[in-house]
């Protein structure tokens, strides 16, 4: 299986727009929203394509985001036959909210995409682009309950911390440290 990451383009237009219909008719899964740990897809239904991408691009500058935000990048993870299975988010800036319990990177598989070991890869991948900026370790999280996220992080040399319960959306989150000097996958 091969896939890569890269930011969205225009030309994606059409196909994101499918996985997003195909997120909303896909059956929740019980204590995860649709859109868990790839906040920006919540926007598309809000404006026009041109200006989700307009707000991609503003959410990379420090200057444009309120001081508590951290800068991040969306990336679209595409598989061999260029069809878009996941996206990735990567959160450049450790600022309070994400070192307590959001981490710096967070992902989703589309629905009918699932289970066919497409996080890991993608999250190899994320990492690399950390590794690209010199970063030594990178926290990552997940809630308890979501075994699947919780192999992901492993397979990818996660390192367990702790655990932390947010009173603001009463979830327990697991902390991962993946060092990206030792890793080994």
């Amino acid at each position: 299986m091969e896939i890569e990451i890269r930011e969205v383009k225009k030309e994606d237009e059409e196909q994101v727009k499918i996985m997003y219909d195909e997120y909303m008719n896909s059956k929740p899964i019980p204590r995860i929203d649709r859109f868990e740990g790839i906040r920006d897809f919540e926007k598309l239904n809000k404006m026009s394509f041109n200006e989700w991408i307009e707000d991609l691009e503003k959410n990379k500058d420090e200057k444009q985001l309120p001081k508590e935000y951290s800068t991040h990048t969306l990336y679209l993870a595409i598989n061999e036959n260029k069809k878009i299975v996941g996206a990735i988010g990567l959160r450049w800036k450790e600022v309070p909210k994400l070192m307590e319990y959001g981490g710096l990177i967070g992902y989703s598989i589309r629905p009918s995409e699932r289970g066919k070991g497409y996080a890991t890869k993608m999250l190899q991948l994320a990492l690399k682009e950390f590794e690209k900026i010199n970063k030594e370790k990178v926290l990552i999280t997940c809630k308890d309950f979501n075994i699947p996220s919780k192999r992901v992080i492993e397979k990818n040399g996660g390192i367990y911390e702790n655990s932390y319960y947010n009173e603001e959306d009463k979830y327990t989150y697991l902390r991962y440290w993946i060092n990206l000097k030792v890793r080994v996958i």
